[in-house]
């Protein structure tokens, strides 16, 4: 009898073993293993103790993407691999965009210094050179590194303002204010203003979708990952420049402090477009502005100046205050998760089109 049992279970592992040679079973494009993503203590795993032999396929990858979706939105980015962005890196034919989303993307020094060695001429090169010439600025040679990183960056975009901006920073850190001004004066007679965010982002989301992501989960890892060191150094300058009027202003030179202050107000405002990629910079400029206001309301001035001043700071306080309001109302950390994809693709459509504020009124009204 038992001879009789083996033998038909032989005969049923065989057919099973058949089966599935003749029918694989369908895999998708596996995302990077837990090694690969970029510190994520707090995240849970996948909910793999719900996940069982009869949860429908779509069900698991629908958990898989909300949780790394989650993951990005906490500033948790997938770190990729040089044998992920191999294939992205050979299609590109190792161009200046790709070398840099690549370094980005794997941390891997190599890949920008050749990007500086054969590309030494493009600005976007230039620019990531500079803010990654020193992470401290404060220590020795570190002004001097910078330096030399602004100057191929004025020389590879001679007409960007962007330019001018870091290298007034650079200068009022070194004690050279009038170098200083003197470069201020130059980016506010440029028309042009790029940071080079946007094509940092398109770069990063198509280095992530050659690495097996989705079009969502590229387009947020690539939004999110925007880096914007930029801004910090212009609103220091701005703040350099208030700290030089107050010097002008007790030294008996209003004229001169007025001029300063004048040349903040309007840094500021070139910040403060409602149409920029990101909601950060316009806020930056709303700063800087009070920032100079506030110091010719110290002044102090005559009357119809006081009232102006008062006007405009009320003014920027009402547009700060509808920008958080809309950021509050358009909870993007608890919505894109569980969003529909094509909900979400037309989100940083929107915001790489037409910026981040209009992209969360179109979500205001969607909701």
């Amino acid at each position: 009898m038992r001879p009789r049992i083996v033998i038909v279970a032989a005969l049923a592992v065989l057919l099973m073993g058949w089966m599935l040679f003749k029918h694989p079973a369908q895999t998708r494009t596996e995302l990077p293993p837990a090694a690969a993503i970029a510190a994520p203590p707090d995240l849970p795993t996948p909910h793999l103790a719900t996940i069982t032999a009869a949860t429908p396929v779509a069900q698991v990858e629908s958990q898989q993407t909300t949780n790394l979706m989650a993951c990005i939105l906490k500033g948790d980015l997938p770190t990729l691999t040089l044998d992920q962005l191999k294939t992205y890196l050979e299609a590109n034919h190792r161009n200046a965009e790709s070398l840099l989303a690549a370094y980005q993307a794997t941390h891997e020094r190599a890949l920008l210094d050749e990007a500086i060695a054969r590309y030494p001429n493009d600005p976007r090169v230039a620019y990531t050179a500079w803010f990654r010439s020193q992470p401290d600025p404060g220590a020795p040679g570190g002004l001097q590194a910078r330096r030399q990183a602004l100057d191929l960056l004025k020389q590879a975009a001679p007409d960007n303002a962007l330019a001018n901006y870091l290298s007034a920073a650079n200068y009022f850190k070194s004690g050279q204010p009038e170098q200083a001004v003197q470069e201020l004066q130059a980016g506010a007679s440029k028309p042009k203003y790029d940071d080079y965010t946007q094509d940092a982002i398109q770069s990063m989301e198509e280095a992530y979708r050659s690495a097996g992501y989705s079009d969502v989960e590229s387009k947020a890892a690539a939004t999110s990952g925007a880096l914007l060191p930029h801004l910090a150094e212009i609103k220091q300058a701005a703040l350099s420049l208030v700290e030089l009027a107050n010097s002008y202003q007790q030294a008996g030179d209003p004229a001169s402090a007025r001029a300063a202050l004048q040349m903040c107000l309007d840094l500021g405002q070139r910040l403060d477009d409602p149409n920029s990629l990101t909601l950060i910079q316009p806020l930056v400029g709303i700063a800087i502005q009070r920032a100079g206001l506030a110091a010719i309301a110290a002044a102090p001035p005559d009357a119809d100046t006081a009232q102006a001043v008062q006007e405009r700071l009320d003014g920027l306080d009402q547009q700060r205050a509808g920008i958080r309001a809309l950021v509050a109302g358009q909870p993007i950390e608890t919505w894109l998760p569980n969003a529909p994809a094509e909900d979400v693709n037309a989100y940083f459509d929107r915001m790489r089109l037409f910026g981040e504020q209009r992209a969360l009124q179109w979500l205001a009204a969607r909701r």
